[in-house]
């Protein structure tokens, strides 16, 4: 972000009109109720305007504290380490491995020079001021364990030694996100192996892991990229109703009607192998209502569960289905069979 844009999203969070002084400040600022945050190594302050410290709490002050960050790196005068972090993101592909052979070098991420993890937090549409406070609150108070390196896409992102504690990291991102008023949608890891020349594939494997746990946190259940399996793959596949519908026209007829009993049934069924006692345990059912239901399927349904690879594509398609619903593409009940032409 350029300077002005800092200091106009920095006014808009606080609701305070905030201005740029060169210090030190002359006699007659004194008199001036105001609080002046000093940046540039002290040679200019940040001033909010009709305000004293005490009216600032602990989110205006991460808010503040973000603002003179950006201005700090942006005039190249941010330390050593939070430049070659903060380069780990840069555009071009040589800065960046250069940035990461460097970052291991000295051991900047808690002394590692090894395996490293990628993690990206996945907030609701916000500025990218408040991202950074966020992003950089966190980090403080998960004690140093979390890195701040920058944005991507919505998305703070920070590197880390290997995650050990998921649980007490997911409670950090929750008491964070609270205090600063956004909403963490997804979280999502990924690993960078010692091999690895630059983050940028892990950044992307965490990038999905979270978007995906955004979309359906009860059916991915880990956060990490390297666990999403077959979720990954379709996270790859192009969103064409016509296309899934000539694929698998079973999986358009078993949400053809207005009850959603035949879908939950059988996506319960598949997601248990086709073990009656698992399906009938997460459906809550017993095993006598649950073959009645799979005998009164559409018969198209019916084929599909017979045959093997028609069984898995309808598997996929049902969960390609409730992907795209909740991620704001849905599919409609009812379609007419015109698909495209499959292309290779």
């Amino acid at each position: 972000m350029h300077p002005p844009q800092i200091i106009d999203q920095l006014s808009t969070l606080l609701g305070r009109r905030v201005s740029v002084r060169e210090r030190p400040s002359s006699a007659a600022d004194r008199d001036v109720r105001c609080v002046d945050v000093p940046f540039h190594r002290d040679a200019a302050a940040l001033r909010i305007a009709d305000a004293v410290q005490s009216d600032l709490g602990p989110y205006e002050w991460a808010v503040v504290d973000a603002a003179a960050f950006l201005l700090d790196l942006g005039a190249g005068l941010a330390t050593a380490r939070d430049t070659m972090l903060s380069r780990l993101l840069h555009t071009e592909r040589p800065a960046r491995r250069s940035a990461l052979a460097e970052v291991r070098a000295r051991g900047w991420v808690d002394g590692r020079g090894d395996d490293l993890d990628v993690l990206v937090i996945l907030l609701d549409p916000a500025r990218a001021l408040a991202i950074t406070a966020f992003a950089r609150h966190l980090a403080v108070t998960t004690h140093g364990s979390l890195h701040v390196i920058g944005i991507r896409e919505g998305a703070a992102v920070f590197v880390a030694a290997p995650v050990r504690d998921v649980d007490e990291l997911t409670d950090a991102v929750a008491r964070t996100a609270a205090m600063h008023a956004v909403v963490a949608r997804g979280v999502g890891m990924a690993a960078c192996a010692p091999t690895a020349l630059e983050l940028d594939d892990a950044v992307d494997g965490a990038l999905a892991s979270a978007r995906l746990r955004a979309a359906l946190p009860d059916q991915v259940a880990s956060m990490r990229a390297e666990d999403l399996g077959g979720w990954a793959l379709m996270q790859t596949l192009p969103r064409s109703r016509a296309l899934l519908a000539q694929a698998c026209p079973a999986a358009f007829d078993l949400i053809a009607g207005d009850d959603p009993t035949p879908r939950e049934t059988v996506e319960a069924y598949l997601d248990a192998a086709g073990r009656v006692p698992a399906a009938c345990e997460r459906l809550h059912i017993h095993r006598t209502t649950l073959y009645y239901r799979l005998d009164h399927l559409p018969p198209t349904v019916r084929t599909a569960l017979a045959d093997g690879l028609q069984r898995s594509t309808l598997h996929l398609a049902l969960k390609l289905l409730r992907l795209w619903d909740e991620q704001g593409d849905p599919i409609p009940l009812r379609h007419t069979r015109q698909p495209e032409r499959l292309l290779a």
